[in-house]
């Protein structure tokens, strides 16, 4: 039996095509789906607080859904906590923002410690956190915030 050559390599480097697309059909990302989908019940809050569900119609990113009551009944304390804080903020500092421009302004902003359960303020010049609670202009008023609405924090910060 005399083997082809040419007809070899031929069939090698179509099958190395194949498997090329293979392997890239294989490390493609899973496509995310997006909650709520189309006739899934989701929950949700209004802003006067009355928990409310639906079912998806469309396959539209809504924001501010749960799967359950009891989340989007968390989520609207802890939506109400942060209200809050805020507002007790533009109290204590006005329309104070934070200038990261600025080197020599100190941000403030709360963390929590886990090893002794305590929150404490966090002092930062040029970093910028994502926060959920605005950034404040001063440890006095931080510890304001933490010795006012200790048990909001605690919902914010998902503490039990």
């Amino acid at each position: 039996m005399k083997i082809d050559k040419n007809k070899l390599l031929q069939d090698i480097e179509e099958m190395k095509e194949k498997l090329a697309a293979m392997e890239e059909q294989l490390n493609k990302p899973d496509e995310y789906k997006h909650f709520p989908s189309n006739g899934d019940e989701y929950y949700y809050y209004t802003s006067v607080g009355t928990l409310c569900s639906n079912t998806a119609a469309d396959y539209e990113l809504r924001v501010n859904v749960y799967r359950t009551e009891k989340e989007a009944n968390k989520a609207y304390n802890k939506a109400v906590a942060i209200e809050k804080i805020k507002r007790r903020l533009l109290e204590l500092q006005g329309d104070w923002k934070p200038d990261f421009n600025d080197a020599s302004q100190r941000k403030c902003t709360i963390r929590h410690n886990d090893e002794n359960n305590s929150f404490t303020y966090d002092g930062w010049y040029r970093v910028k956190h994502c926060v959920l609670i605005p950034y404040m202009k001063s440890e006095e008023i931080t510890n304001i915030i933490i010795n006012e609405f200790h048990e909001e924090l605690k919902l914010i910060f998902e503490i039990k």
